[in-house]
């Protein structure tokens, strides 16, 4: 799965560019997933309905289901529930998200101003051409990356996901093309500030290059474990992934599911609760 995100300020585009971005990667055959942000009350029912009415009597979750399956939470959850409920659930290629420009994912930027070390491209949203979206489309798929904390490298343990999604994202060179264009909303006002900002940046700089080297010699680890404690994601390198894999497939295998019309485990889903430990 990978993740993208299209930031911007308001009235940009963002929208009809996220509607793009989805319809030329079902074009390309991949199960897509959205998320949208929105500062604004969303409700996602209609009033008098018998599912609205489930919900103004008090219940905190009302799932609808039909030719199609809603669930109305009454909870905030962050992004990274979010994206690993959908993987849980869907397991889609890509997800799309439309906002959340504070999180350390691949971005599609429609405003000049928003502009890290994690955005691929600034676009005018409002007047790309539809000849253009492919390209844009391309980046995506080569360049972004799953949820931020399973990123692992294939040298048996390097944990530093940021890193590895910084250093993936600047291999494309319209991300050294977009640095080149927005320097102008990178300003330094200090002299000492400057010093002490390009020793950071070198030690980052070293960092960068390094995994780039790895990167360009091992791929990102394909992880067939996914954990989360508490509502956290907690990453795992592929020696623990096969590890905790063996291990419960091993216990698995020893019970009757074939009682259950189980042959093979294809997906195991496992929860574990442990809120009364003594």
């Amino acid at each position: 799965m990978k993740i993208i995100s299209v930031v911007g300020k308001k009235n940009t585009g963002k929208t009809s560019l996220t509607v793009k971005i989805i319809k030329e990667l079902k074009k390309r055959s991949f199960k897509v997933a959205t998320i949208k942000h929105s500062h604004h009350m969303l409700e996602m029912d209609r009033e008098n309905t018998d599912t609205w009415k489930h919900k103004e009597a008090g219940s905190e979750t009302v799932v609808g289901i039909g030719n199609r399956t809603f669930f109305n939470i009454d909870k905030d959850l962050t992004l990274e529930r979010l994206l690993f409920l959908i993987k849980l659930i869907d397991e889609p290629d890509f997800v799309v998200v439309e906002g959340f420009k504070n999180y350390n994912y691949a971005k599609i930027s429609t405003s000049n101003e928003i502009n890290d070390e994690f955005t691929l491209k600034n676009v005018d949203a409002l007047n790309i051409k539809d000849s253009e979206i492919p390209k844009l489309v391309d980046l995506i798929e080569n360049y972004s990356y799953d949820i931020l904390d399973t990123l692992y490298l294939n040298n048996c343990g390097l944990n530093d996901a940021e890193s590895i999604a910084k250093a993936i994202i600047s291999q494309s060179q319209e991300r050294k093309e977009n640095e080149k264009d927005n320097i102008k909303y990178n300003i330094i006002e200090s002299k000492e500030e400057n010093k002490e900002e390009n020793k950071q940046d070198s030690k980052e700089e070293n960092k960068k290059k390094e995994i780039q080297k790895q990167l360009k010699e091992l791929e990102v680890e394909d992880i067939d474990v996914l954990l989360s404690i508490n509502e956290k994601v907690i990453g795992v390198n592929s020696f623990v992934s096969s590890f905790m894999k063996n291990s419960i497939l091993g216990m698995l295998n020893s019970l009757k599911t074939e009682e259950y019309g189980i042959k093979d485990f294809d997906k195991v889903e496992l929860v574990i609760n442990n809120g009364n430990k003594k």
